[in-house]
């Protein structure tokens, strides 16, 4: 074998073994991650942050109960009127007000007093400074017409009752949905109501009359109903709702829209006529099947309240009172 053919196989013999040195290092070494993998690791690590702060969220939701935020004195907010007396607090005596932030059902027959006892509960507030907003969905706020119009009725009471009138017009902001028919559609106001608890800010009170007539499909109104009533109770609003009643049955929850509504509702007064028996009977020394005009407190969740019938009158110069009570200032 020449010298040159030796060279030759001394070459390929290097060359061979080199080539099979790398392709052992090749196959000794980690496979690296393919362009997908690379790709999709940073989202996968976004998504695994998103479920934590998703599980977070959910575990926020899970309350225990908390000695530090347990309240325990039941704060009131006064409407002025005789309906204050019936509820008491924690000592079982007179709250001389209502539960704060309780959503208060009136129900009865039409004529009994329901609406004019919100108005004077509306000016009486306004006038000592609470922000109260009023809903009619039963009478024009104002009218362009020689009309007695509810804004003149509400002047003269204001004016019979002693009330500053300026400050009254302050605080007291009309939601007039006769006038305005739009604002019978759900949507339209709730957007308006919630202007002005989140934009004009501190409202105290909430008196829709009547929330019957804020819904013609009757089998809505109690989800109408919750929805308001809990957003007050989120707002710290006080709502006092005015509920036809929906048979001829007295002194029971029969609230146009089914008992569903009441049990939206933190607490109900009945206003109502009936032939005295029975308990009422008893109570108000009354005669039997004698006519009487009466209130009671039927229920309330957020405190104890007075179970007993109170004998009320409509006065000559529009006013529910209890019966043989003083004058209204």
């Amino acid at each position: 074998m020449s010298e040159e053919t030796k060279k030759e196989i001394d070459v390929q013999a290097i060359a061979q073994a080199l080539a099979e040195s790398v392709k052992s290092i090749i196959q000794e070494a980690k496979k690296p991650a393919s362009e997908w993998q690379l790709a999709s690791e940073p989202f996968q690590r976004e998504e695994e942050k998103k479920k934590k702060e998703e599980i977070q969220k959910i575990a926020e939701k899970i309350k225990k109960p908390n000695d530090s935020i347990v309240k325990t004195k039941i704060e009131k907010i006064e409407t002025g009127t005789f309906i204050d007396q019936f509820f008491y607090d924690e000592n079982h005596n007179a709250l001389n007000g209502l539960p704060f932030g309780v959503q208060l059902g009136i129900v009865g027959l039409p004529d009994v007093g329901k609406s004019i006892l919100v108005q004077e509960i509306a000016l009486r507030m306004a006038s000592a400074g609470k922000k109260v907003v009023f809903v009619t969905s039963e009478d024009i706020w104002e009218s362009p017409t020689p009309r007695f119009d509810l804004q003149s009725r509400m002047k003269q009471k204001a004016d019979i009752l002693g009330l500053d009138w300026e400050k009254i017009k302050e605080n007291l902001y009309v939601i007039d949905t006769v006038t305005y028919s739009e604002l019978r559609d759900w949507a339209e106001f709730v957007k308006t109501y919630r202007y002005l608890v989140e934009v004009e800010k501190g409202i105290d009170v909430l008196i829709v009359d009547s929330i019957t007539l804020m819904e013609d499909y009757r089998g809505a109104l109690k989800y109408r109903l919750m929805e308001l009533a809990r957003f007050n109770q989120m707002n710290g609003i006080t709502g006092i709702f005015v509920c036809q009643r929906a048979i001829e049955e007295t002194d029971k929850y029969a609230m146009a829209g089914g008992i569903g509504l009441a049990h939206n509702l933190d607490a109900t007064i009945c206003i109502d006529i009936k032939k005295a028996s029975g308990r009422l009977k008893d109570e108000l020394g009354k005669k039997q099947w004698e006519l009487v005009h009466f209130v009671r407190v039927l229920g309330c969740r957020l405190c104890a309240f007075d179970r007993k019938y109170h004998e009320v009158e409509i006065t000559d110069d529009g006013f529910l009172k209890l019966k043989g009570a003083g004058g209204q200032k």
